[in-house]
């Protein structure tokens, strides 16, 4: 009997790796189970981590016997014949025959370290060399904030104690507006480029306007970059999205070259 996936349990056995198991074929309710089909499954989840034992011996024979005694209702209850039984299970094999074409296209089509190399480069490129230590007061109105510059230069109020009484942004403003240090990419261009210009210890001289209303911003400081993560850290990730990239390329050619009548 060809099993489907454990309905009870059996995500559980899924984390583990394979070893010898004396493992022997029972009935259930007159059904055989064969050694082969709990093999499969006990071998799979050593092969993935688990510690081959007794105990898992017992997982897999238990939620082997709760998937064939909840098949065998499901065949009583004649459901394979319901309309929208056959549906999914015709959803379900069509998905599992996809999935299985995606994995084979992906492992004979491998993204070469190269390539993943130099997606890491372009995305360190765009990161940038700098980091910039900046603080901003965020306010509604254009007016509010040009008066805040005012006072910052004409009467040489305090920065911090200013975000700390006027800004809307509650996420930084107790810190003086400290946003930490970032790279002009991370914000809307205009809020970027404004702090970029300045030199540390400067105050923009206009009011920088975003979707979140109007900003006065000051430059704490800026050093070469050093917080942009480590290749080791980020191949794998880079890995996979040029691999989808690629795979949805891939079929997506496919898909138009056919023939649709």
């Amino acid at each position: 009997m060809q099993k489907k996936l454990l309905v009870l349990g059996l995500a559980a056995l899924m984390t583990a790796g394979a070893a010898n198991a004396e493992l022997k074929a029972f009935k259930v309710n007159g059904e055989t189970v064969s050694v082969a089909e709990q093999k499969a499954i006990y071998d799979r989840a050593v092969r993935q981590g688990q510690p081959a034992s007794p105990e898992l011996e017992r997982q897999v024979k238990n939620a082997l016997i709760q998937q064939t005694v909840l098949l065998q209702e499901a065949k009583k209850a004649k459901l394979e014949s319901r309309a929208d039984v056959k549906e999914a299970i015709n959803a379900a094999r069509e998905q599992v025959l996809i999935n299985a074409l995606i994995q084979d296209w992906a492992k004979a089509n491998p993204v070469s370290d190269k390539d993943v190399k130099a997606a890491y480069d372009r995305q360190k490129a765009a990161y940038g060399d700098t980091e910039y230590q900046v603080r901003h007061i965020l306010v509604k109105t254009e007016e509010q904030a040009k008066n805040l510059i005012k006072r910052l230069g004409n009467k040489g109020a305090n920065f911090d104690k200013l975000a700390q009484e006027f800004s809307e942004d509650t996420g930084n403003k107790n810190q003086g507006g400290l946003l930490g240090w970032v790279v002009p990419r991370s914000y809307p261009a205009a809020f970027g480029v404004a702090f970029s210009a300045l030199k540390p210890g400067e105050v923009a001289q206009t009011p920088i306007r975003t979707q979140y209303g109007f900003h006065v911003v000051k430059l704490d400081a800026k050093r070469p970059a050093q917080l942009f993560p480590a290749y080791e850290s980020q191949a794998p990730q880079l890995r996979n999205a040029l691999t989808n990239q690629r795979m949805q390329q891939h079929f997506l050619d496919l898909a138009k070259k056919a023939k649709v009548e």
